[in-house]
């Protein structure tokens, strides 16, 4: 073990592994719990803390729980030497078994390298375990489906118990033995059913005699015409007696020859309570798992001691590079010692695979020994006094320590001269420097403050004090020491001014002057540390403040976002059915289809988009025009595609483009003007003018023949209209199957998203009303499924 037990008595190590005794659900378990203690072998204490986060991460997320399971080893040892187990005990066993499956499959639902050691000899005992609790209930009552036969003997039971009950109530209900029948009813006596019957008249009522009264005035006779049946009875409850011992002798048998199995499945189930129990308590505590470090070094930040309980005042403790040494000084009940404590308090539980109330930072590193000395050791039969007992302590520490030994000793130098105990303090701690070693000691020696003041490696720590009350604050200050405050805590306490004054004044003068200026620095270090909560305090709730209005905003954006799409939604709605509308008076009149010119529709957009901007639901996405327009053969770059790209026609607010042999239609702030545009607009327009006296020349071809190849030249087989609004999209649906028309493509895919549907619908009507469109369908799972519409055109 890295500590002696009078260590960690001292620790009060015990009563911490008594919270995780209480948390086990297993008798096994609790017998691990119990014999709980540091490892010395710190690759053993990096895969405990390893499995133990692993196991809490469990907990909290798969609510992972043991079943209680009570000790088995007595009957799977019993049961393999043959001995027949009885109901009770079989039924523990296969408890025992449920619980330990359902431990294995949850670690198994989340595979962890870390665990995987844990259910490695896990043996499955599903029909071991079925068999147990099918034959068994929880009150170790042998059930009927344990075997056929007596299923089949409870029955024909059942039969003869009524019909002998039956036949002995009809002698009571007779009137032929009224008087001789003490009460109507029908009772049991050693199994077989009996009338109760007046001793006077015992000679008048044929039977047999199995019992009396105590007072000897009643005696219980089974009647002669009840004896078939009673003996039937007697037969049946042999034959089930028989039949129940037979079953359990094949269950113990079928367990003993499975012992080993069984045992290994316990022991599992046994380390996987010890572990959730370690989480639990570590989740009552509020305990982090600390950072593990192969430095001999000990950081606890804002560390709770785990036995304190109510408002405990959290506590930064530095045993690193720069701080070997830590002596703390300060008054009485002011925390020194709950401070010394919880330093080696959480290395025995890092050590012991458990987690530590402290905050992130914390960090442990490798030790191979420590030891305490802490309290009032003396003994009157081992003729060791306070501070006899206190040096040979102090012998055993020196005798051992090295560079990874952690002493804790609590009251250095105490118990005698207090200068030659200050001197030997002294001596001591300047061996432990010399060797390397860490610790914590605590002091009222104002030799020793001093010592930590001019010694590097060595720093003073104090417990603040109230500078009014003089009470203490439990907090610790590291950097500075602190005062005994004998004197304050004297009149305090009810010791009469005169006495404090003499005292004072029989102080030596350097002695005196030492503690008034300690004193005034104890006093400005208590009040900066009090400004310093205080506007650490003010940080952390402008930070809570600030979190909340994030929240609020957040909360206010989703609740906007939510209406704006309620509003999108509906505005779509009307303007679809306006349309809509049109056209179902447009065909009442039998006109003609009514086509929307783009000015129609740039205006509609427009009043649509300042519908929008008057219910605040514009989005950055309408807004985000481009500059200036594009033509034909302009080459672009399209950003979010990475991709050079010619224009082949202006929409609007979106672009046709051809990357390569695709075409795609893309929104103007996506696209941006190639490096080279300028050459190519002089060139462009210089082509133009050359075009344009070949046309002349070619009179020969026809003006359908020119808008069937500019159709051809703007057409595609698809088309993309995701996120565009349906006032937006139907235009472009329009002229996309005008040009098709032209250019003779059919079929097209026109890709609209599922979204709400609403979008998808809305041109499928449109599309069904065009005169120049045969079909239209949804795509099949191959095409784009419901995303996507299929058009046919005439």
């Amino acid at each position: 073990m890295i500590a002696d037990e009078r260590t960690l008595d001292a620790l009060d190590f015990a009563t911490v592994c008594a919270r995780v005794v209480g948390a086990t659900r297993t008798h096994r378990g609790r017998g691990l719990a119990q014999e709980l203690a540091p490892s010395s072998d710190f690759a053993t204490v990096r895969v405990e803390q390893a499995r133990t986060a692993a196991i809490r991460e469990l907990v909290v997320a798969r609510d992972l729980h043991v079943m209680p399971a009570v000790e088995t080893a007595e009957f799977t040892q019993g049961a393999a030497l043959g001995r027949t187990l009885g109901p009770a005990e079989l039924r523990s066993v296969g408890e025992a078994l449920a619980a330990a499956a359902a431990a294995y499959n949850a670690l198994r639902e989340e595979p962890n390298e870390v665990l995987a050691p844990l259910t490695a000899g896990y043996v499955s005992l599903r029909e071991l375990q079925r068999a147990l609790t099918d034959a068994i209930d929880e009150r170790g009552v042998v059930l009927d489906r344990a075997s056929p036969a007596l299923a089949r003997i409870r029955k024909s039971l059942q039969h003869a118990q009524s019909d002998a009950r039956d036949r002995v109530a009809a002698i009571v209900r007779g009137g032929k033995y009224a008087k001789a029948i003490q009460d109507a009813v029908v009772t049991i006596r050693e199994g077989r059913f009996v009338v109760p019957v007046k001793a006077e008249f015992s000679g008048e009522f044929p039977g047999i005699v199995h019992d009396t009264s105590s007072s000897g005035q009643t005696l219980f006779i089974e009647p002669l015409a009840a004896l078939e049946s009673n003996n039937r009875l007697r037969t049946l409850r042999l034959e089930e007696e028989r039949e129940v011992q037979r079953v359990l002798e094949m269950l113990s048998r079928s367990l003993g020859a499975q012992a080993d199995a069984v045992e290994c499945n316990v022991a599992m189930l046994a380390e996987i309570d010890l572990l959730v129990a370690k989480a639990n308590v570590a989740r009552a505590m509020d305990a982090i798992a600390p950072e593990l470090t192969d430095e001999a070094v000990v950081h606890v930040e804002r560390g709770r001691h785990p036995l304190i309980a109510g408002g405990v005042v959290p506590q930064t403790i530095p045993l690193d590079g720069a701080t070997q040494l830590l002596v703390i000084s300060g008054p009485n009940m002011g925390g020194k010692t709950v401070a010394l404590k919880m330093v080696g308090l959480f290395l025995a539980m890092t050590y012991a695979g458990m987690q530590i109330p402290a905050a992130f930072g914390t960090r442990v590193g490798h030790f191979t020994y420590v030891i305490a000395d802490i309290g009032d050791e003396q003994t009157i039969v081992g003729n060791a006094s306070t501070f006899s007992a206190h040096l040979q302590r102090m012998r055993e520490m020196l005798a051992r320590a090295d560079a990874r030994t952690l002493v804790l000793v609590d009251e250095i130098g105490g118990g005698t001269e207090p200068g030659a105990g200050a001197a030997l303090a002294i001596a001591m701690l300047e061996r432990l420097l010399a060797v390397g070693a860490h610790g914590v000691v605590t002091t009222h020696a104002t030799e020793l403050k001093l010592f930590a003041s001019g010694t590097s490696g060595v720093v003073n720590a104090s417990v603040r004090f109230d500078p009014q009350s003089f009470r203490p604050t439990y907090h610790l200050d590291i950097g500075a020491p602190g005062q005994s405050l004998a004197f304050p805590l004297a009149q305090a306490l009810g010791i009469a001014p005169a006495i404090v004054d003499r005292a004072q004044a029989l102080l030596d003068s350097r002695e005196r002057d030492y503690e008034s200026a300690l004193a005034e620095l104890s006093l400005r270090a208590a009040e900066l540390q009090s400004e310093r909560d205080a506007l650490a305090a003010e940080r952390r709730g402008s930070e809570r403040d600030r979190e909340s209005l994030a929240r609020d905003r957040a909360a206010f954006d989703a609740e906007r976002t939510a209406f704006a799409d309620r509003a999108e939604e509906r505005l779509t709605q009307g303007l679809r059915e306006f349309s809509n509308e049109l056209q179902r008076r447009a065909e009442a009149t039998q006109a003609a289809r009514p086509r929307v010119t783009p000015a129609q529709s740039a205006l509609l957009a427009k009043t649509a988009e300042e519908m929008r901007k008057a219910l605040g639901i514009k989005d950055a996405a309408a807004t985000a025009g481009a500059d200036g327009t594009f033509a034909p053969n302009d080459r672009v770059r399209v950003r979010s595609l990475r991709q050079d790209a010619t224009v082949i026609e202006d929409y609007g607010d979106t672009v046709l483009v051809a990357i390569g042999p695709m075409k795609t239609v893309v929104k103007k702030p996506d696209v941006e003007r190639a490096l080279r545009q300028a050459q190519g607009d002089t060139g462009r327009r210089a082509g133009d003018t050359r075009r344009g006296a070949g046309d002349t020349r070619r009179g020969g071809r026809s003006e359908a023949g020119d808008a069937n190849v500019q159709a051809a030249v703007r057409t595609m087989a698809e088309l993309d209209v995701r996120g565009k609004r349906y006032v937006e999209a139907e235009p472009e649906v329009d002229r996309w199957v005008d040009d098709a028309l032209l250019a003779g493509n059919s079929p097209l895919r026109l890709i609209h998203g599922k979204g709400t549907g609403m979008l998808g619908r809305g041109l499928q009507e449109f599309l069904r009303s065009h005169p120049g469109v045969k079909s239209v369908r949804y795509g099949n799972e191959d095409e784009g499924s419901g995303g996507v519409t299929i058009i046919e055109l005439r």
